[in-house]
């Protein structure tokens, strides 16, 4: 759902993300109960940081980035400000010598009560690595919870999680993340080491060779290279990327090793964006650093620092320009208040507008709540779902389904409150109208007019980011010479010229 700037996310309808523009190259990302944080350009000196302001259960914090620029975008790859003793990565990296027993902070919390069925601490721990592992998973978990208990306060009916169709983190998936755990602690201590500012590269445990697991920091839309369709990976899944980062695409190709009950199904080969990809690199480095907070101070059967590794730390020459805005609650409130009244006049819009209209709205809506009759405008557009459209173009017209379901093999099926959509590989097979039984599902004539979604969702006029925040990134982008640029997705392709479309194909 994107409108003046503002674009609000729900992957399958669950916890909501607010990401908004504002002058002076400042984001504001906002999620549920008032957290977020606020991003604008800092500069020190000769060289370009980003700051963010976070603002999490009252309490403003900042972080530095350095931006990295790739393929048109930006990349920005966290930037400690201050560095631990030398000796205390060296010590995190190696072995304890006798394992120790470590209950957490987290024993009897509800959300390892919830999260039981995926994640079980490994509670002895041979080296600091096991546990700045079970430290990172459990933090994103907690976290996790926290935003999936708001956007079920904020809508009961939501159902983009269930537990109990979790795949469990297995010891060896925890191992391949424990392994991620020693590089970045590997790469920190190298950091650590120098004299000089980091500098403006990709970092080594992001490109080194073989395997690089992440644990998924939030919600994100993937696209399934199996069906096609799309999926979401949940905060707290595990996921594994073959070779070291490229920069010569969108997109990035991973496979989900283990799942807490999200849409994307373990041994699912998807892609994700680049950029969504370096926040999981980022939040991992983030969660390891204050492990080893939380390692340095000790107690609670943690055993005692080693002469080298309890010196003091390094701080960086530009943590000093990195000031926390003091108006990032009153910001993020804002945001959060413009978002509600954007959501609340999409749905107002999409209830009135008039049944059989030729245009739907060019913002998806948001996830729509049970109901106990039919809905007219809700059957209505059903009933105008052709055969081949895809997964993301049925949400584009009829918002999230109710319930989804797997039918074994390609088959799935979305059911709303007006009746059922049966996909096969990806696209519509099947429509099928509570009450009404199937109804023929209808198909364009051949050199005729784009499908339904197509002609409406997408009209003459649109803007390059108005398409995106209906159909999603496309598949390739490419220039026609002049003014003119193309979009492909699986079954059109999009002109545009002069950044406004002009042409669906």
């Amino acid at each position: 759902m994107q409108r003046a700037g503002t674009t609000i996310r729900r992957p399958a309808g669950g916890p909501r993300t607010v990401v908004a523009q504002r002058p002076g190259n400042k984001v504001v990302v906002v999620h549920g109960g008032g957290r977020g944080y606020v991003q604008r350009p800092v500069r020190v000196g000769r060289r370009d940081y980003v700051q963010r302001t976070y603002y999490v259960n009252g309490r403003r914090y900042v972080r530095a980035y350095r931006p990295f620029s790739y393929r048109g975008g930006v990349l920005n790859f966290y930037a400690p400000m201050r560095y631990y003793p030398v000796g205390l990565y060296g010590w995190a990296i190696g072995p304890w010598g006798v394992p120790i027993g470590y209950t957490g902070p987290w024993a009897g919390t509800p959300w390892i009560g919830y999260y039981g069925p995926y994640f079980t601490p490994w509670g002895d721990y041979p080296a600091p690595s096991f546990w700045l592992t079970d430290y990172l998973i459990a933090n994103t978990l907690q976290t996790a919870f926290q935003a999936r208990e708001e956007a079920r306060a904020d809508n009961p009916a939501d159902t983009a999680e269930s537990v109990e169709a979790a795949a469990p983190m297995s010891d060896e998936v925890k191992g391949m993340i424990e392994t991620e755990v020693k590089a970045e602690l590997t790469e920190a201590q190298a950091e650590a080491g120098e004299s000089r500012e980091p500098r403006d590269v990709v970092p080594s445990s992001l490109t080194a060779v073989g395997t690089h697991l992440f644990v998924a920091s939030n919600n994100l839309e993937a696209q399934d290279t199996n069906t096609g369709g799309t999926c979401v990976i949940g905060a707290g899944d595990a996921i594994q990327m073959n070779g070291g980062l490229r920069l010569d695409a969108d997109d990035v190709s991973v496979l989900i090793l283990a799942s807490k009950g999200s849409d994307c199904p373990v041994n699912s080969k998807v892609l994700i964006p680049l950029p969504d990809l370096v926040e999981m690199h980022n939040n991992m480095r983030e969660t390891i650093d204050e492990g080893l907070g939380v390692l340095r101070k000790g107690g609670n059967n943690l055993p005692p620092l080693p002469a080298e590794a309890a010196g003091e730390l390094r701080t960086m020459a530009f943590a000093a320009a990195m000031q926390p805005d003091p108006d990032v609650d009153k910001v993020i409130n804002e945001e959060t208040s413009r978002a509600d009244q954007i959501e609340q006049e999409v749905t107002a819009d999409y209830r009135t507008a008039a049944p059989g209209a030729e245009q739907v709205p060019s913002v998806q809506p948001p996830q729509p709540t049970p109901v106990t009759s039919v809905d007219n405008r809700e059957a209505g557009l059903l009933a105008s779902i052709q055969t081949g459209q895809t997964e993301s173009q049925v949400i584009t017209i009829l918002g999230q389904p109710l319930n989804k379901s797997f039918l074994g093999g390609l088959k799935k099926l979305y059911e709303y409150g007006s009746g059922k959509i049966t996909f096969n590989d990806g696209e519509v097979s099947g429509v099928e109208l509570s009450g009404a039984g199937p109804v023929p599902a209808r198909t364009a004539e051949p050199g005729g007019a784009p499908p339904a979604p197509m002609a409406g969702g997408v009209t003459l006029g649109l803007t390059e980011s108005e398409v995106i925040a209906i159909l999603g990134e496309p598949r390739r982008r490419s220039f026609l010479g002049g003014l003119k640029k193309m979009y492909e997705y699986p079954n059109v392709k999009i002109i545009f010229t002069d950044g406004t479309v002009s042409d669906v194909r």
